[in-house]
């Protein structure tokens, strides 16, 4: 090997040696990259992990309060319910007490009473004969007025009505008073006992009881 040659050599070991340490350098370079991508991938990936963790315990959380909360407001509006109920009844309770003194102590009152109630059921009847169905107790003086009621009754609608009392049923004594007036063979029928008329008035009344109730909540 010439001179010449030797120097053509050196120079060719020069440039693989050169392209090996570039391939090397490139390749470290490409690694690193790849190794920064590769962190900031799981990185990323468990930003998300966490996320979603987080997300679902909140979710979680989130339905679990609200559960609570709708069992609570159940209970609290099942509680308001009972009171009230336990305060109708108290009230309907005294009521009929105070009917039954009323009855017993003030007659006349009581009798008066009747004979309205006895005349606003007829006036949704409307027939030209009824039956009126009573307690025992007030079957002797609504016999007694039965003129008197065809009059007021003739006068308020024109219908000289014929007034029957039914013999063959009674109202309870419970009812405390008050009639069932019937026409055509009871398939005409208007309940206006003393009992209904409460009940009505209670449903009345029901608004006024439970903004008592609410305002007692709070």
């Amino acid at each position: 090997m010439n001179e010449s040659q030797k120097i053509q050599l050196d120079r060719m070991v020069k440039f693989i040696e050169f392209e090996a340490d570039e391939i090397v350098q490139n390749t470290e370079t490409q690694s690193e990259n790849e190794y920064h991508m590769k962190k900031k991938e799981m990185i990323l990936k468990g930003k998300m992990e966490i996320n979603q963790l987080y997300n679902k315990n909140t979710n979680l959380i989130n339905s679990t309060s609200a559960t609570m909360n709708a069992t609570q407001m159940t209970s609290a509006r099942l509680e308001i319910l009972s009171t009230r109920d336990k305060c109708i009844k108290s009230v309907l309770a005294d009521v009929n007490r105070e009917l039954l003194k009323m009855r017993k102590h003030r007659l006349c009152y009581y009798r008066e009473i009747l004979k309205k109630l006895i005349l606003q059921a007829m006036y949704q009847v409307v027939e030209q004969e009824v039956c009126l169905i009573l307690i025992p107790d007030d079957v002797e003086y609504v016999t007694s007025i039965i003129p008197e009621l065809r009059q007021i009754y003739f006068a308020d609608t024109g219908i000289n009505a014929k007034i029957n009392i039914d013999k063959s049923i009674k109202l309870p004594t419970q009812e405390i008073g008050g009639v069932i007036v019937t026409a055509n063979n009871r398939r005409v029928l208007v309940e206006n006992t003393l009992v209904v008329r409460l009940l009505n008035l209670t449903q009345q009344a029901m608004p006024i009881i439970c903004t008592g109730l609410s305002d007692k909540s709070h």
